[in-house]
């Protein structure tokens, strides 16, 4: 096995590992009213401050975690995604997540996301499986999942709101 990468290309993506001054495009995303219906609503600053924390202490105690996708050629920030932790039905799982800037929807980068974080669980991390979850309404969302290979599993409550499980299986699995 190869490390899980802190720095991924694709075809139209940089992603890098999180680091505190990825915060402030963070929280740009968190709070455009698009974005945020997507992923259950607005939460205050602390959360999120917490959350941001949160995905950076998971990289140091795991070795993998969500990424920031930017605009290889400018930086321009796009989103971000990757793998983490999640305590889903509990059981410890590890969910693939992702979440653009509206202006980058439709155009395919969730699933280079998706893509990219799926390949390095599978080949670099070992990963027999991985999950991913989104509101019953996200259309776009599920696409990306199924377009990627995952499966619909079941309903689910996820942070006190109605969600859909997904699996993805390793071919190797």
């Amino acid at each position: 096995m190869t490390p899980y990468p802190e720095i991924v290309r694709t075809p139209r993506l940089l992603l890098t590992r999180i680091i505190d001054t990825d915060f402030f495009d963070l929280m740009i995303m968190q709070q455009d009213a698009r974005v945020m219906a997507t992923l259950g609503g607005f939460r205050p600053l602390e959360e999120w401050q917490a959350r941001h924390r949160w995905n950076q202490d998971h990289w140091r105690e795991h070795g993998f975690g969500w990424w920031v996708a930017r605009e290889p050629s400018t930086g321009k920030f796009i989103g971000r995604g990757g793998l983490r932790h999640a305590h889903v039905d509990g059981k410890d799982e590890v969910e693939l997540g992702y979440g653009l800037m509206p202006e980058f929807w439709g155009q395919g980068l969730a699933g280079e996301i998706a893509e990219a974080s799926v390949r390095a669980g599978f080949d670099a991390l070992g990963l027999r499986e991985v999950v991913a979850f989104a509101l019953p309404t996200n259309k776009r969302s599920r696409r990306v999942m199924e377009k990627a290979g995952f499966l619909f599993e079941k309903d689910m409550v996820w942070a006190d709101l109605p969600h859909v499980l997904y699996r993805l299986r390793a071919p190797h699995a």
